[in-house]
């Protein structure tokens, strides 16, 4: 599979199966070996990181299925993790300024842990105020501060964009057209999602695969996970004969 042991990945699946995405994320960040503090990424930097573990885990390319929005025609998607990484800026995590009619703001692209806080909540408006209340450092109004909340929406969405475009790895966006009605749409390609998909499958095979080499030859959990997937599967051949 890649470096860390079988039974390490097992061990951050079991933790992370009741947990949320931002959450799975952190346990995902773990089995990179990643030095930093993984909560203070930009998400940016965090989906970068989770691109290469994916890469080492499964390998680069990617297969995915998607619906179109129009007639529901299910499309069959394949593309490269190359075609999906976005050049990082310098600092993902860099304040930006943004100036907007009598509007002064400075903030910050959301972090790993920012996403984490939002799990709280469950409404969307909720999550979208806490967020931007996360990420805005200062915001004044003709030399007035303004709590982020009170910011109007149209400012709200001109500061979403400027924070897509400063941590571009945050948000990839695949560019589909429908082969049986034409319609075009963009659909988010979520790592943490697609990855924790990934690994949920591939932990229920190697645990069926414990529990066949258990029943045929008495061995332990631990014995059989610190066994090379091929020897495992040498022995599964034989095992089914």
């Amino acid at each position: 599979m890649y470096e860390r042991s079988a039974a390490a990945v097992l061990d951050a699946w079991e933790r992370g199966r009741t947990l949320g995405p931002a959450r799975q994320a952190l346990l995902l960040l773990d089995l990179t070996g990643a030095n930093a503090d993984a909560r203070q990424l930009s998400v940016g930097q965090r989906d970068t990181l989770l691109m290469e573990l994916r890469a080492r885990m499964f390998g680069t390319h990617i297969a995915a299925l998607a619906e179109c929005p129009a007639c529901g025609e299910r499309l069959e998607l394949g593309f490269a993790l190359d075609d999906v990484r976005a050049a990082p800026p310098a600092d993902p995590a860099a304040p930006i300024d943004l100036r907007a009619g009598e509007y002064t703001l400075q903030a910050r692209p959301p972090s790993a842990a920012d996403l984490v806080a939002l799990e709280a909540y469950t409404g969307l408006a909720e999550r979208r105020t806490r967020l931007i209340e996360c990420c805005v450092l200062a915001a004044y109004s003709t030399e007035q501060a303004v709590p982020a909340r009170d910011l109007p929406e149209d400012l709200v969405d001109q500061l979403a964009a400027r924070l897509a475009e400063a941590d571009p790895q945050a948000d990839v966006q695949l560019a589909l057209d429908c082969p049986r009605c034409g319609h075009g749409w963009h659909a988010l390609f979520d790592i943490v999602a697609f990855l924790w998909r990934e690994l949920d499958a591939w932990a229920q095979r190697t645990l069926h695969d414990v529990h066949t080499l258990a029943c045929a030859y008495g061995w332990r959990e631990a014995e059989i996970l610190a066994l090379s997937a091929e020897r495992r599967a040498l022995y599964l051949e034989l095992v089914r004969g």
